[in-house]
């Protein structure tokens, strides 16, 4: 009998579904793995207003839906392979998984050898081979076409880039009976449809000197702002529910994107608080409480949030001074290192506190999150609270043991903005604050100061005894869902930035 590909690869699928399926039921995640360009890969968080469709996808599902992106700036179906970056998404997977492949971009730059991958040939059989590789781990394959560039005629009429690679991936995706989403077609129809001056919003194009990522300013009609990766993030979300997947149903209400915060930027110190680890090539990359760190020790979640709200994200990566933290709205220190945490910490000197209380003298905001005895430097980080009336105490209050999450359970709360519509919230192993003029309370607990603030000059200073807003409990994943650590966070944020002025 001679052999025949397609019908061998339809059994197949047909039998990878059967496993995925009965994975799927015994699993309370679903992880979605994303391979591609720089359309969609995830970019720098600092003070960076571009960003790939990836990064935002995450805002459109619950915590049982985890995105993992892979995707990598200036990769093709070939280099993403031969560069080793499949190998890492490979080596993962597992029956139940999910695969969402896009590329074209870089498939088509014919002087790079590197990457080029002719669309007929070398650029259809790398998809093929990706989805028998994904099929075989009894995950699926999803294919994905490329996302329109931006470029219109002199008569304002959309001109399509992407010539014969959008076609081999629809020929793929029906050959092999692979689910696929036309972003092609998608972002096609809603470019010509805004033209070419509404659709600038959507690209980069920024102005010199805004940012430092950009100093001299960007006109990129390929990558895009925030703004933009939003709306492909929305054209992927459609195709979702379109090939009705089974994880359409941990689609959520959409977050509240606002302008709010428009035009204010939220730094977070890198200096104070410098952990750092190896990853599996043994390079070192800080960790812990920083806006890139996903798991569960990160602030990537709030971030997010921030971003939401319309402000931006800024990194403060040297000691801080004046003319630096000007552009900040607000300024969050957090977790001084210990010598058990970092070798050599960066304690806070004179010369930071000085123009630290210039900073918050002049009208900035200033956000101090400290942790319990044991993990948090006290004896510098408290020579700069008290110059606000804030002494962070070297004590560990609610110590929660396992997960008899009560014991760390908040329910009394005053009237502030900082609790509107909460019922409880959830803060372990707290340092608790002790106060002086010009400081006050905000949340006391059992006769205990948790929260408290300071008006100083023309800006403010907000303390908590814990890092109470990172990762592990702000979407849930390990405290049950009666606890209101997001829109603690949301509240908190909205206050603050309401307090803070306008930088850019």
């Amino acid at each position: 009998m001679k052999f025949n590909p397609v019908k061998s690869s339809f059994i197949l699928f047909l039998l990878t579904i059967s496993l995925s399926l009965l994975a799927f039921l015994f699993s309370s995640k679903q992880t979605v793995y994303l391979i591609g360009d720089s359309t969609c890969a995830n970019k720098s968080l600092d003070d960076n207003p571009e960003k790939g469709w990836g990064q935002l996808i995450q805002n459109f599902f619950n915590e049982n839906v985890i995105f993992e992106n892979y995707a990598v700036n200036g990769r093709s179906t070939k280099s993403f392979r031969d560069l080793g970056h499949w190998q890492n998404v490979y080596d993962k997977l597992k029956p139940g998984d999910y695969v969402f492949i896009q590329f074209g971009h870089n498939d088509a730059k014919i002087s790079d050898t590197s990457r080029y991958a002719e669309a007929h040939t070398a650029y259809k059989q790398n998809l093929i081979r990706y989805i028998n590789e994904i099929r075989s781990k009894g995950a699926f394959p999803v294919l994905l076409t490329p996302v329109n560039r931006r470029k219109f005629d002199k008569e304002s009429r959309f001109i399509d880039q992407h010539a014969d690679y959008p076609s081999v991936v629809r020929e793929v995706a029906g050959e092999f009976k692979v689910p696929f989403i036309d972003v092609h077609k998608k972002s096609m129809e809603l470019f010509a449809k805004l033209g070419p001056e509404e659709t600038k919003k959507i690209f980069l194009h920024v102005e010199k000197g805004k940012y430092k990522t950009f100093p001299d300013g960007k006109e990129d009609d390929t990558h895009f702002t925030r703004y933009g990766a939003l709306i492909v993030a929305k054209m992927v979300v459609e195709g979702i529910k379109e090939l009705n997947l089974p994880f359409t149903g941990s689609l959520v209400e959409l977050p509240g994107f606002s302008d709010e915060a428009k035009g204010k930027v939220v730094a977070l110190d890198y200096f104070f608080n410098h952990e750092l680890k190896k990853d599996n090539t043994g390079k070192e990359n800080q960790y812990h409480y920083i806006w890139e760190d996903r798991e569960n020790s990160g602030f990537s979640i709030l971030g997010n949030l921030i971003e939401n709200m319309g402000a931006e994200l800024y990194e403060v990566r040297g000691a801080p001074v004046f003319d630096e933290l000007k552009k900040a709205s607000l300024y969050i220190i957090v977790d001084p290192d210990t010598p058990k945490e970092t070798a050599q910490p960066n304690y806070i000197d004179a010369g930071s506190i000085a123009e630290i209380e210039k900073y918050v003298a002049s009208g900035g905001v200033l956000l101090l999150l400290g942790n319990d005895a044991g993990n948090c430097e006290f004896e510098n980080f408290n020579k700069l609270s008290e110059r606000f009336g804030i002494c962070f105490n070297e004590v560990s209050l609610n110590r929660v043991e396992g997960t008899k999450y009560e014991m760390g359970k908040i329910d009394k709360f005053p009237d502030h903005p900082l609790f509107k519509n909460l019922k409880q919230i959830y803060l372990k192993e707290i340092s608790t604050l002790k106060l002086s003029a010009p400081a006050f309370p905000v949340l006391e607990n059992n006769g205990n100061v948790i929260m408290a603030g300071a008006k100083i000059g023309n800006g403010f200073v907000f303390a908590v005894g814990d890092p109470w807003i990172y990762n592990e409990y702000i979407d849930h994943r390990r405290l049950p869902e009666e606890y209101q650590n997001y829109r603690a966070a949301e509240n908190l944020f909205s206050w603050l930035l309401g307090l803070s002025k306008k930088v850019r």
